[in-house]
Order: C-alpha cells, then structure tokens, then sequence
C-alpha cells in the first residue's frame, strides 16, 4: 500500500479490472479499495470520502452521497456548480483528501454525460487545490480515485488526458483559452 499511497499522491487515479483476474469470491478492485482506504485513514491528517458508484443514477443519488461523505454538514443545491463547491471544500483544511468512486463504470455508461460533468468538477477542484490556487491561504493534497470494474483500457483512456478550464484566482490571463489546463490522470490495471 505505501506504493499505492505514492502514487494516489502524485496523480488521480482511474484504476480498472477485468472479469478475467476475478473469482467468485474476490474482486481485486473491491480489494484494493476497501484496503486502500484503511491504510488512507490510518495515515492520519486526511479525509477519506468514498463514493459509492452503484447508487449514483442521477445528480441527486451524487450530491446526496457527497454532502455525507465529506465534511460538509448541510444540504446542497443539486447541480453541477454546487457540487463543484462542495468538492472545493474550504470548511475543513486536512493535509489530503481522498476521493474514491467505486463502480465510476455505472454512471459512466448508463449517464455519460453526467459523468463527464462531474469528472471535470472533480479533477479541476483536485488541481486547484491541490496547487492552492483555489482560494487565499488553502491547500490540500486533494486527489481522485475513479474504480472501474468490468472495464477495459480502450474504454477509459479518453478520461487520462483532458483539457479543462482551469480558474485560478492568482492567474491573470489575457485570452480565455490560457486558463485551458492539460490533466493527466494514471491508467492503473488491478489484478
């Protein structure tokens, strides 16, 4: 796990595997996972904020999970931008946060789109404050796991390179287009 943690530090994570490396009775994503988060929490100094993939259908079933996973303590607005604030989180000031969605393979077939949505939410926010660029005087190592199980490289590899507007606060640019940041996140197969 101490390599795993090394590399959850220096990128978000889409991690996938394959029918071929399960048996009845074990799953290495579910595996890596569950254990991945315990050594996360025993760290210390970090929130740990599964997602629970499964009963993600609508931005409902997200925002819903999201205001109980992280600490927030209210309710919110069930949009996109709402959910983008949340993820900013500014109310608590942990050395890391961790998100990770477990079966992202659900929403992200049966509700593209929407996924699509709340990945770029989730990566721009993890940059920004990762690099503190979100607010004054914050930062947090704040890093995404996605857990695509049944999944092939070919079908996640898009999501391994983006380009998204990224706004900082400390960044004055002239044309729009300059706020455009390349995000690379790592293909990780777990067998």
């Amino acid at each position: 796990m101490h390599s795993s943690k090394a590399l959850v530090d220096s990128s978000n994570l889409i991690c996938i595997t394959k029918e071929e490396f399960k048996t009845t009775d074990y799953n290495p994503l579910i595996w890596f996972g569950t254990n991945l988060i315990q050594f996360l929490a025993r760290e210390g100094k970090s929130e740990v904020c599964p997602i629970f993939g499964r009963h993600i259908n609508d931005i409902d079933d997200f925002a819903y999970q999201l205001c109980r996973t992280i600490p927030w303590g209210f309710e919110m607005g069930r949009d996109t931008h709402a959910i983008y604030d949340v993820i900013l989180n500014f109310t608590t000031q942990p050395k890391n946060r961790y998100f990770i969605w477990y079966d992202a393979q659900h929403l992200f077939r049966n509700d593209k789109e929407l996924f699509d949505e709340l990945f770029e939410r989730l990566i721009v926010a993890s940059y920004l404050n990762s690099k503190g660029k979100a607010t004054h005087d914050y930062q947090v190592n704040q890093k995404v796991i996605f857990l695509f199980d049944d999944t092939n490289e070919e079908e996640v590899l898009e999501l391994c390179s983006k380009n998204y507007y990224t706004p900082s606060i400390f960044d004055t640019f002239e044309k729009q287009e300059d706020y455009y940041i390349l995000h690379n996140q790592t293909l990780v197969l777990i067998k």
